[in-house]
């Protein structure tokens, strides 16, 4: 179906016809005194021109007149032209939901009438032979019958994709919501890993540091930067922290101390760095991060913390070490 939508004036009748009269009218004279005006503006306002402004107004108004004309024609382009890319698709789109609408509506009956029509042909089929002017009465009422219908194949495939289609989609948002079900279960056991995995890491600090003299102050202040470490991948500013220096530790114990987390987590030499140099800054008060990163791992020698890169897996080995065989 064609829209139009700048209808022609002399197509219509009554009110709207005077409408685009009156419409037309006020359009023309519009333009007229506007033409008029720009012609004054243009030549000058004064009595003598006047015969020459009269003059210069009809080209203009034709000028103005012609370009509100091919506004128009474009924009009527335009749309045509849109309603003309899309009518297909709409029209699809439009045939689909009557389909359905109508499958929908008349599902039930047609079920009914198909069981109707299968229990007819099987009772006929089962049935003894009676007098011959008894079927014939039969198929008279039954021919007579305005409420027989026939289930045609194409009524039928129609039908069972309607099923097929229902079927999918249960099963579908079946499986969403076993899927919503294990990723919240999933999530949960990551939060849970990682906690268990995070608590690890303090004892590790904690069984680490505690036997050098570190006060339960101390203790605190490095586990908290330890979890900013781990969680956020970020370092503690050095006047926040207040930790003195401890005789039995050098600057190679703390930086291996300061890989063996940063390893559990994947954290990057640079950040580890600066971690060692803020946490432990009366350690490296004099030292240059690039120094620190590149001697982050000490093997060669015997040192009180070593590197370990399973930690927490000799967890219960340092717990044992520390707390003594009988701890509870």
């Amino acid at each position: 179906m064609e829209i139009d939508i700048f209808p022609i004036p002399h197509r219509k009748v009554g009110t709207a016809h005077n409408f685009d009269k009156v419409f037309l009218g006020i359009l023309i004279i519009t333009y007229i005194i506007a033409a008029f005006k720009t012609a004054q503006c243009i030549v000058g306002n004064d009595a003598e021109k006047e015969f020459v402004c009269f003059l210069l107004t009809i080209p203009i108004f034709v000028g103005y007149y012609a370009l509100f004309v091919l506004v128009c024609h474009g924009i009527k382009t335009g749309l045509y032209a849109y309603f003309k890319s899309h009518r297909k698709e709409w029209n699809s789109m439009a045939d689909r939901e009557e389909m359905e609408e109508h499958i929908a509506q008349n599902l039930g009956h047609i079920q009914k009438k198909a069981q109707e029509k299968t229990a007819t042909i099987t009772n006929t089929k089962n049935a003894a032979p009676i007098a011959d002017d008894t079927p014939k009465r039969e198929s008279n009422v039954e021919s007579n019958s305005p409420e027989e219908v026939t289930v045609t194949p194409e009524a039928l495939a129609k039908l069972q994709l309607k099923r097929n289609i229902q079927k999918a989609h249960d099963e579908l948002e079946v499986f969403i919501n076993q899927v919503q079900i294990d990723r919240k279960q999933m999530n949960e056991a990551k939060v849970a890993r990682e906690a268990r995995k995070l608590e690890a890491i303090l004892k590790y600090t904690r069984y680490t540091l505690m036997p050098h003299g570190f006060t339960d102050e101390e203790l605190y202040q490095i586990e908290e930067a330890v979890k900013l470490l781990v969680e956020l991948n970020g370092v503690t500013r050095m006047e926040v922290l207040s930790i003195s220096k401890k005789k039995g530790l050098k600057q190679a114990d703390l930086k291996n101390f300061c890989w063996n987390i940063a390893n559990q987590y994947g954290i990057d030499p640079k950040t580890t760095a600066l971690f060692a140099l803020n946490l432990f800054y009366a350690w490296f008060s004099n030292t240059e991060p690039s120094s620190i990163q590149k001697t982050l791992r000490n093997t060669a020698g015997t040192y009180t913390i070593e590197i370990d890169a399973n930690i927490i897996d000799h967890l219960p080995q340092l717990e044992e070490k520390v707390l003594g065989k009988n701890h509870k």
